[in-house]
């Protein structure tokens, strides 16, 4: 019976350490492509950078996230990954067409996406329960 308990505690112990890791490494990945989003955002904005600028920009905020997608796809519902994908060909698609004002509002989007899967997935008592 003692052996089982200590075992028992183990494997605890591991899944929890297994989840803090992994949690660290989903919030500082968003927190980059959050970074990403926000320069572009301002790029936007300030209407001084060349189409051909922000579609690499953004160009590479997606080949970053399609790099890690299978990773996640373990992690987080894939409903709220295809959301984030979803919106970044939306930015990409407003972008080509110079429609600066939307994909604003496409990046505010996104943005509140990542926010929305960082907070929903984090280990907290609110969503224990």
């Amino acid at each position: 019976m003692r052996k089982q308990i200590i075992i028992i505690i183990f494997i605890i112990i591991l899944i929890i350490i297994a989840n803090t890791v992994s949690q660290f490494y989903i919030k500082n990945f968003f927190d980059s492509i959050s970074e990403d989003l926000n320069k572009i955002e301002d790029k936007l904005i300030s209407n001084n950078s060349e189409t051909s600028e922000l579609e690499k920009e953004i160009e590479n905020i997606e080949n970053k996230w399609n790099s890690k997608h299978d990773y996640f796809a373990c992690f987080i519902e894939h409903d709220e990954l295809e959301k984030v994908e979803t919106q970044l060909i939306s930015i990409s698609a407003n972008i080509k067409v110079n429609d600066y004002g939307k994909s604003v509002d496409e990046v505010e989007k996104c943005k509140f996406i990542i926010k929305h899967i960082k907070e929903k997935d984090s280990l907290k008592i609110v969503n224990i329960f």
